[in-house]
């Protein structure tokens, strides 16, 4: 990034609200403050945070259900949660979510931001597929190791998304409607060129073709459906943002 991070810090412990504020804008961040789920939710509405840091215990809407409000609006969205009590059951909902990270008060500053900036600085990986199961299956199978992940329907709007946040993975099914998955590749390595990509299909001897460009063009390796939504995840932790030879996956 070529600026500090925007922070949006939510916390209904006044003090601590504005300790937190002081010290971040001290170290170069743009911060804004609620102190509320609620507020918080409105200036989500009104800003693109780089980072969210927000407690969970909360009065009226507790920091989960903030939460959940501001991935509806931006899926993508960096979020941390904090907390000082031992809200198991909230703790684990906000993990099963895809909350980025549930950190423990009190906190050491250093470690803080040292969070506030990985979490800044990280990509989303984007799944491409008008199968809206297959979509919600790989997303969860990725926000469970930690990963942002940003879904899309249709190739347009794969680039609609592309266009608005850059992505450093892309999964990608080959037969979609209206711009396949090739063209979609294509078009979001225009925008990306350095997005590492891997395309799915159910159709092996169909899609030959257009499997054999996508590898000209330098996708990754191919998935071929049905297939174990936990090994996708484990190859994105393999690849990592290094390509490497286009191979089969079963």
């Amino acid at each position: 990034m070529t600026h500090e991070p925007t922070v949006l810090i939510v916390d209904d412990n006044e003090d601590l609200l504005e300790t937190f504020a002081m010290i971040l804008k001290r170290r170069g961040f743009c911060v804004e403050t609620a102190k509320n789920g609620a507020s918080a939710v409105d200036k989500f509405k009104e800003h693109d945070f780089d980072v969210t840091l927000m407690d969970i215990v909360m009065p009226e809407m507790n920091g989960v259900e903030a939460f959940r409000k501001m991935r509806e609006m931006h899926p993508g969205a960096s979020i941390i949660l904090m907390t000082a009590y031992s809200e198991e059951e909230l703790i684990q909902t906000a993990r099963d979510e895809g909350a980025q990270h549930v950190i423990h008060k009190p906190i050491r500053i250093d470690r803080l931001i040292e969070l506030i900036k990985e979490a800044a600085a990280s990509q989303p990986i984007l799944i491409v597929d008008d199968d809206a199961d297959i979509c919600q299956t790989l997303t969860r199978a990725l926000q469970l190791q930690g990963y942002q992940v940003l879904a899309a329907g249709s190739g347009e709007e794969a680039l609609l998304i592309a266009r608005g946040k850059a992505c450093q993975m892309a999964f990608i099914d080959v037969k979609l409607p209206n711009i396949d998955g090739l063209e979609t590749f294509l078009r979001l390595k225009e925008i990306n060129p350095g997005i590492i990509t891997i395309m799915m299909t159910g159709f092996r001897n169909e899609v030959k073709d257009a499997l054999e460009k996508a590898q000209a063009a330098s996708a990754i390796t191919c998935l071929y459906k049905p297939f174990d939504p936990a090994r996708a995840a484990e190859l994105v932790k393999q690849i990592g943002k290094r390509p490497g030879a286009f191979r089969e996956h079963r």
